[in-house]
């Protein structure tokens, strides 16, 4: 067992301290390998009969691919039943001891060949609404936000796996002074200073993992797809319907293209 893998059996106390220390950690075996298998095999047959607009493409050697579906859990039952399961706000809540809410999900694919992203941290950028007025990224929305990796095949080096690195401890100015200003992700020079770790994943693990931790994907270099849910888990407060509205709201952004893709290219 690596240093930052626990069993879905570990202790709770356990798994949080080292949440605590790190900002993310990795519980195996948290779900059942058949169902998540069951899962994958559910979304690829219905994709082949959808012309869903959440489904976006990418060109991989001068062919349309799928890269990935935003609002997974509308697309599919039996994805919201994972995202929505009683299991994942039990880990939430233990982690943080407050409650957590859905903010946003998407499957994404990376077939071989697909590309990753640069070094960023989620929800840490500038945006302008459809008034033109300059937003804090996720700050709109709330304070706190934990992601979720959940894996419907093995996710490994080679086939473009997560990188993550510890829990930043600055705050949303001061993170924001280690982005570049034309596309938010981090700037070489402190990168260097960052030690990224891989979150090699099989079918039924997950990783849990803070919005303060800077992270990133490599290309999937591999002959084999790489799909992962990739969903994010907001602290609860007074803010009605934040999911809705952080979509509304990313629709009507006025924000360059530039700055709404982290893509290496």
């Amino acid at each position: 067992m690596r240093l930052f893998d626990f069993n879905r059996l570990d202790n709770k106390n356990e798994i949080a301290k080292f949440y605590h220390n790190y900002g993310f950690v990795i519980i195996k075996n948290f779900f059942n390998k058949k169902f998540i298998k069951g899962v994958k095999i559910k979304i690829n047959n219905k994709i082949k009969n959808s012309n869903n607009k959440f489904i976006y493409f990418e060109k991989i050697n001068n062919k349309l691919k799928l890269r990935r579906i935003e609002k997974v859990s509308n697309f599919s039952i039996n994805s919201k039943k994972i995202i929505n399961s009683k299991k994942i706000y039990k880990v939430l809540y233990s982690l943080e001891k407050k409650r957590f809410v859905l903010f946003k999900d998407k499957l994404n694919f990376k077939y071989p060949g697909g590309e990753g992203y640069l070094p960023h941290f989620d929800g840490h950028f500038i945006w302008k609404n459809k008034l033109n007025k300059k937003q804090h990224g996720w700050k709109k929305y709330s304070s706190n936000f934990i992601s979720l990796v959940i894996p419907l095949e093995k996710s490994y080096k080679k086939n473009g796996c997560l990188y993550v690195a510890k829990k930043s401890k600055s705050n949303f100015v001061k993170i924001l002074s280690y982005l570049n200003k034309h596309n938010f992700t981090v700037k070489k020079n402190f990168i260097k200073k960052i030690k990224f770790f891989p979150v090699e994943l099989d079918r039924g693990d997950v990783c849990f993992f803070n919005w303060k931790c800077a992270h990133f994907s490599k290309k999937n270099y591999s002959n084999k797809s790489r799909m992962i849910f990739y969903v994010t888990y907001c602290l609860k407060n007074n803010f009605e319907n934040v999911r809705t509205n952080y979509y509304l709201d990313k629709r009507d952004s006025k924000n360059t293209d530039e700055k709404k893709s982290l893509l290496y290219n």
